[in-house]
């Protein structure tokens, strides 16, 4: 934590609004509860807000009186002299002091105020677990098959999609090698989805895959997911493997005024994206539904305030849309308060339907982070008033490897092989999967 301290006070980051905070300590409390943190979170930054209030204020007093006496000494006569340079220098011990005081209360400060997520927004459901999510609607309808469907793994193993042992005999436990025409599937998927995006007037970016700590504190992954990234060469480089390629977009405007007049900023990035998995010991241990590589497109929005819950709704609409293209039975939810991590104020996933699992899972989401890594990254843009105010940062994923899954399970055929979707076969070259000979 002493780290977080340091790299938090070197860059005089806020990660929330401490006005806000204090005008609303009982909407903060509620919020920070919700999340599953502890609400008296929210008194600590309060109590240490006044005591680094009231050491600086102190301080300021005394160097005003240090300065006002400084200034006397030269007109002085030099009995009145002597005493003044007393005077001043037992203002400068004290000063020393002080000092020291201000600093640790603004590093206590700072250490608790970046532990503090982002509020949630008033109409998110209160819960706890993803079992608290709420359902909006279904969309589709569930194929039905005069056989017993398989699940993504036991297809991939009958058609040489998949190698899950070679996978972890050279790099370990989620690790595998994709092969095959589940290869071109993939890429076919990514390709579908750019065009999409470049045609709705997404920028596209191949971004950097190694950030640095900057990045990652930035958008809020540190310390609030900091179990969960890959770092490379501590001690040295020091840089992080990316889990998302929010992160180098969200950085790609640090410390910029942007001009958000005409519509928002919107950017599609490609990228392999890399998470540790920390805690999901025994889950999913089959497949590639929990892997520690896979690749993603993801879209990130910088947009002014006023419309930010409009983007919102845009961009869930627009991972609908690619979902409803590939005819993807889904499922819209509605993210509970406890399911929803530090950054974002709200959030919906989509989840398709794998009939091999014979249920429904996250394929999707996005997420409307408010000004929550605006502010930690300094990114404003002008209001029409013509004053400087933080924009607003939202984030998506339109395809990943997860819609890869659902499709596999979707169009698999009684003869074990795997359709393609409509809208994939041209850039696939072939309408079926079978085993390659």
């Amino acid at each position: 934590m002493a780290t977080i301290v340091m790299f938090y006070t070197l860059f005089l980051y806020t990660m929330i609004d401490i006005k806000d905070l204090r005008a609303r300590p009982d909407y903060f409390r509620m919020s920070t509860a919700a999340k599953g943190s502890d609400s008296s979170l929210v008194d600590k930054i309060l109590v240490a807000d006044e005591k680094r209030r009231e050491t600086l204020l102190e301080k300021e007093t005394l160097r005003s009186t240090q300065k006002t006496l400084s200034a006397q000494i030269p007109q002085a006569g030099e009995e009145e002299r002597g005493i003044l340079l007393l005077e001043t220098k037992k203002l400068s011990d004290q000063l020393k002091v002080l000092d020291e005081a201000a600093n640790a209360a603004e590093e206590e400060y700072t250490l608790l105020l970046c532990q503090i997520p982002n509020p949630i927004h008033q109409d998110v459901v209160v819960g706890s677990t993803d079992e608290d999510n709420k359902v909006l609607r279904f969309v589709g309808d569930k194929p039905e098959f005069d056989f017993e469907p398989k699940e993504h793994w036991e297809l991939a193993e009958d058609l040489d999609l998949l190698d899950m042992e070679r996978g972890a005999k050279i790099s370990g436990s989620r690790f595998y090698y994709m092969k095959n025409d589940l290869v071109l599937l993939q890429y076919a998927l990514i390709q579908f989805t750019l065009k999409k995006l470049v045609a709705k007037g997404f920028t596209p970016m191949i971004p950097p895959y190694m950030v640095r700590q900057r990045a990652m504190f930035g958008t809020g992954y540190f310390p609030d997911a900091e179990n969960g990234v890959y770092i490379v060469n501590p001690g040295e480089d020091d840089l992080y493997l990316i889990g998302t390629s929010e992160v180098p977009l969200v950085n790609y405007h640090d410390g910029e005024m942007l001009d958000l007049k005409d519509k928002p900023l919107r950017y599609v990035g490609v990228s392999p994206c890399f998470r540790r998995e920390a805690g999901s010991y025994g889950k999913d241990t089959k497949g590639i539904l929990r892997v520690h590589q896979f690749e993603k497109v993801e879209m990130v929005s910088f947009c002014n305030p006023e419309h930010s819950y409009e983007e919102h709704e845009y961009l869930r609409e627009v991972e609908e849309e690619i979902l409803q293209d590939l005819q993807l039975p889904y499922q819209v939810l509605d993210i509970c308060s406890g399911d929803l991590g530090g950054s974002a104020a709200k959030k919906y996933d989509l989840e398709a339907w794998m009939p091999g699992q014979g249920k429904y899972r996250e394929v999707t989401s996005t997420s409307n982070t408010t000004d929550y890594q605006s502010r930690r990254l300094s990114i404003r843009h002008k209001n029409a008033e013509g004053n400087s105010e933080l924009v607003h940062i939202l984030n998506g994923t339109a395809t990943s490897m997860r819609p890869l899954i659902a499709i596999m399970e979707v169009y698999q055929q009684k003869d074990g092989s795997i359709k393609v979707p409509e809208v994939l076969v041209d850039l696939m070259g072939k309408k079926v999967i079978t085993k390659t000979s």
